[in-house]
């Protein structure tokens, strides 16, 4: 007998599947721990409230929340330890299309239970409250059908009920007919290290700051795909124009540099800095890095090379952000973005510093 037709006779447990968009494997969400979980709505659409904020002085950009928004913030973020004790909700953000949780599970979850299931009961809720308040989302078949889709009684034009809503005629869920409120799956961030949940806490506080940034300055955080760097095609994110700054160093440090050519090297890229030039490098050796660090602490111009590309939605965190606003960073990626965890190559960290050397030429 097969382990699978073990499992369809129920003789050994099926394998727990977490839904998730990003998760860590060696991680067991049964058990204590602290987290930030990200929903999205489906489709990116901006159901939570609306961002709002000006260029005035001590002028703060907020968002407004919706009445949607506002039943998560005061009903539904409540309800999770209401049916967990175990996990306690430390801070909640609600942003127009999507939200950020920061979690604590205090105790291990009773046998069975895991954080997909937490996270599973809260969005059922969400979703009901969308139902109930009206708001336009896709409807979706309870048993697992793909989002957006109406099997069944919901194709049926006497299904619908007000709104065009799936129903019985008085605007009531029918035959498994569900509000797809979210899109599939969440993103998780573990905490484990001192100092992690500050970083949390201080990203969820300026995040409609950032948005209201990344509104203003579109051009700064779209992902080019497509863009010819020193004769590669490349993905890139950031100001692009400072491909065209001619005073530009590439920061590449040798095992073979003894301390003192290290000193000098390191005197010269940061009056390269200092001046308004512009410091390429991949800054994957240690000194490298710490070159690199000193030059965005003081303000200078950067472009930082990387091993993996970019997602869709990708957008740079903390100074880097502040660095792109600015118009002084710029990243770039020669090669496809990819979800692992993968270790660098020698033969990649040779490849970027070919390309951080051909920028640096490139007139």
């Amino acid at each position: 007998m097969t382990r699978e037709e073990a499992i369809a006779k129920g003789l050994v447990p099926a394998e727990t599947k977490h839904s998730m968009l990003r998760r860590t494997p060696w991680h067991d969400y049964s058990r204590r721990g602290t987290y930030m979980v990200t929903l999205v709505t489906h489709d990116r659409k901006p159901l939570f409230g609306r961002l709002k904020g000006s260029s005035a002085a001590g002028s703060k950009p907020f968002v407004e929340l919706s009445p949607l928004g506002l039943a998560i913030r005061d009903e539904e973020i409540k309800k999770i330890s209401r049916y967990y004790p175990q996990v306690e909700v430390w801070k909640l953000c609600i942003m127009p299309d999507h939200l950020h949780i920061i979690l604590r599970v205090r105790e291990d979850l009773h046998a069975g239970k895991h954080l997909g299931m937490v996270i599973a009961g809260f969005k059922g809720g969400c979703s009901k409250a969308a139902l109930r308040l009206g708001a336009t989302v896709p409807w979706a078949f309870a048993q697992g059908k793909t989002q957006g889709e109406r099997p069944g009684n919901c194709n049926s034009r006497e299904a619908e009920g007000r709104n065009g809503r799936p129903g019985n005629g008085n605007g009531q869920q029918r035959d498994g007919c569900l509000p797809v409120l979210f899109e599939a799956g969440y993103n998780d961030k573990i905490l484990l290290h001192e100092g992690q949940l500050d970083n949390w806490k201080h990203y969820l506080d300026d995040n409609p700051r950032r948005l209201w940034l990344k509104r203003q300055n579109p051009q700064l955080f779209t992902v080019l795909s497509d863009l010819a760097v020193a004769g590669r095609r490349c993905q890139t994110v950031g100001n692009r124009f400072l491909l065209d700054i001619p005073d530009k160093m590439a920061v590449i440090v040798h095992r073979r540099y003894s301390d003192e050519e290290y000193r000098c090297l390191r005197d010269a890229w940061l009056d390269c800095g200092e001046r308004g030039g512009v410091l390429v490098s991949a800054a994957i050796a240690p000194r490298e890095k710490a070159v690199m660090r000193e030059a965005m602490e003081r303000g200078y111009r950067i472009i930082l090379l990387r091993e993996n590309g970019f997602s869709p939605m990708y957008k740079p965190l903390g100074e880097s952000f502040d660095a792109c606003v600015e118009g002084r960073l710029l990243q770039i990626a020669p090669w496809d973005y990819h979800m692992g965890q993968q270790t660098i190559t020698r033969s990649q960290c040779l490849s970027l510093n070919e390309l951080a050397e051909a920028i640096v030429d490139n007139p």
